[in-house]
């Protein structure tokens, strides 16, 4: 496709000026740029994944004027946007066999006539892959910058759409060349009539038994992920994990390359095959056994057996006899987008080997250099976050990851970012796993600041939870004895909420089974929950005080005691 032809440029437009490249099937309208204001912008398209997305919400924000409509049994929609202009961007939220599913899509300008511009913009995950690919962000994002100076080339859209048509054609062997996917003729298969579908339709269908619906917003992640220099994972190699298959019942656990960090911050990058059920660590390959009772859990059978569970965000947690700690998929992220506040909650071991847990703010400036405080979480004062005047802290890029110097200790940051777009740092001083004495071996995490919102009465929550202990065996340095607890697969129903405060009951297959806990929200500080020392309701045995902070996007929360009766982390991951 000549881009010049179309009156392209391959300079960076603002998301105000988004444009829908021709994807190698050529396409209509004569200009990319936004058009002067129309008495009308009639939008209209398909919304399909191989079957209709049948009455589904539909939302356009345009260069002018936004508007919505619903879409009708056979995933058509129409939206008429008054004295409209082109390019505009377009949500759809529906449901796709049962599962949940919001697509994306643009459209640029169209053919006039009078006073009305007509448009086409077809949604489909084709459509949603290109956005991913072409502004190296989720496209939900996309959506909501619509108009706010995001940018993204003409060029890179252009190329996006190549490069999707030819991965995604590859990954799922079909020819996918001469399609436009966003203006081809699009007749969706429905309930009612299965076979109904065109030749574009039947295409969605070969690329949908390679790539559900169901693991298509980790996909769409991953691909935002594979654009910039950054970049730790190629949009081919995403294509060919996508071909290797998930975890079996479990669309969220993809095959490729996951982080691990654990306790004492060591650190390591596995390649998870689950076609194969296997699991590379450098020239170590094991062999996975999933659990035949609890779906998205799984064992690594290695030289030190680790059990693995994965969320519905596709992170998750990891466990051995001796650590616990975290697993996410590798994924880079720009200096840029990290700048700004952070919540952090660090442990581990200090260099006297001994158990803390520090909890407090970082505000990274566009400089590099990081403003550092914290609360005393041993005397739980949390009435001031103290700022570290002592020691200097900056952050640089360092290929996926983040380089963090703090006065003379260095520290490694990564990021996560969840299908819903929320970006969560993991960082460790530790990357070699060192448990001697005289290094700081702790694990932290950052997330953006936050506050807990209430839960309705009678809501369930399903959930693994992990925990670390840690016992020194000396006060004078000598190693510290770690033990990790096995997965505990427990759910909590709420009995009683306020603004302030959760009170909930535990079904577990413990001794704590029945027991009641009040859970205080954005206490003591906002962002976190706080949960009172006391007695078990049934084991007669002390409960901890703990801290619990969120982790926005990974469907996973940390918990640290008080550090006044014994030390422990633990990891809590939502459970199918």
């Amino acid at each position: 496709m000549n881009i010049k032809a179309l009156g392209l440029t391959a300079v960076a437009v603002s998301v105000a000026a988004l444009v829908a490249a021709c994807g190698g099937g050529g396409g209509g309208g004569d200009s990319a740029t936004a058009t002067p204001a129309q008495s009308g912008v009639v939008l209209s398209g398909v919304a399909a994944t191989g079957l209709a997305l049948a009455n589904s919400a539909v939302d356009v924000k345009c260069a002018a004027g936004t508007g919505s409509a619903t879409t009708n049994d056979a995933g058509s929609y129409t939206v008429t946007v008054t004295d409209g202009a082109l390019p505009c961007i377009v949500k759809v939220t529906g449901t796709a066999n049962g599962v949940a599913v919001t697509l994306h899509s643009v459209a640029e300008a169209g053919t006039t006539n009078g006073s009305t511009t007509t448009a086409t913009a077809n949604v489909t995950p084709l459509t949603e892959l290109i956005l991913a690919r072409a502004g190296g962000t989720l496209p939900s994002d996309l959506f909501t910058n619509f108009g706010t100076g995001t940018a993204v080339t003409a060029a890179a859209l252009t190329q996006a759409t190549t490069d999707i048509l030819a991965a995604i054609g590859t990954a799922a062997g079909v020819d996918l060349s001469g399609v436009d996917p966003f203006k081809a003729a699009l007749v969706a298969a429905t309930p009612g009539n299965l076979s109904g579908g065109n030749d574009y339709d039947k295409l969605l269908d070969q690329i949908g038994t390679t790539l559900s619906v169901a693991s298509l917003p980790q996909v769409v992640s991953q691909v935002a992920s594979t654009v910039g220099s950054t970049a730790p994972v190629t949009l081919t190699e995403v294509v060919a994990n996508v071909s290797k298959g998930s975890l079996a019942g479990c669309p969220q656990a993809l095959s490729g390359k996951y982080r691990l960090l654990d306790y004492v911050g060591a650190t390591d990058v596995v390649d998870i095959d689950f076609g194969a059920m296997s699991l590379t660590a450098g020239e170590e390959v094991v062999t996975l056994t999933a659990n035949s009772t609890q779906p998205c859990e799984f064992l690594a059978n290695g030289s030190v057996p680790t059990t693995v569970v994965i969320g519905p965000s596709g992170a998750g947690a990891i466990r051995d006899g001796e650590r616990i700690g975290y697993i996410f998929p590798v994924q880079a992220h720009s200096f840029a987008s990290v700048q700004g506040k952070w919540e952090f909650l660090e442990s581990g071991i200090n260099e006297t080997q001994q158990g803390e847990h520090w909890i407090g703010e970082m505000d990274i400036a566009a400089d590099g250099k990081v403003t550092v405080c914290d609360y005393d979480v041993a005397q739980n004062n949390f009435s001031s976050c103290v700022v570290d005047t002592d020691e200097a802290a900056s952050l640089q890029q360092s290929g996926d990851a983040l380089v963090l110097n703090y006065g003379q200790t260095t520290g490694l940051v990564y990021g996560f970012r969840g299908p819903n777009g929320a970006l969560t740092l993991f960082g460790t001083y530790n990357p070699t796993g060192n448990t001697a004495s005289g290094f700081l071996k702790t694990n932290f995490v950052l997330t953006r600041p936050q506050r807990n919102d209430t839960q309705a009465v009678g809501s369930i929550s399903k959930f693994w939870d992990i925990a670390q202990l840690y016992q020194p065996t000396s006060t004078s340095g000598g190693q510290p004895v770690l033990f990790a607890g096995a997965p505990a697969r427990n759910s909590i129903t709420v009995t009683a909420s306020t603004e302030t405060s959760v009170t909930r009951q535990l079904t577990s297959s413990g001794t704590d089974n029945g027991r009641i806990d009040t859970v205080q929200l954005n206490n003591p500080i906002p962002g976190l929950r706080s949960r009172a020392e006391g007695p078990s309701n049934l084991s007669g045995q002390t409960i901890s005080a703990v801290y619990i902070r969120n982790l926005p996007g990974t469907n996973m929360s940390v918990a640290i005691d008080a550090m006044a009766t014994r030390h422990f982390m633990s990891l809590t991951v939502t459970r199918p």
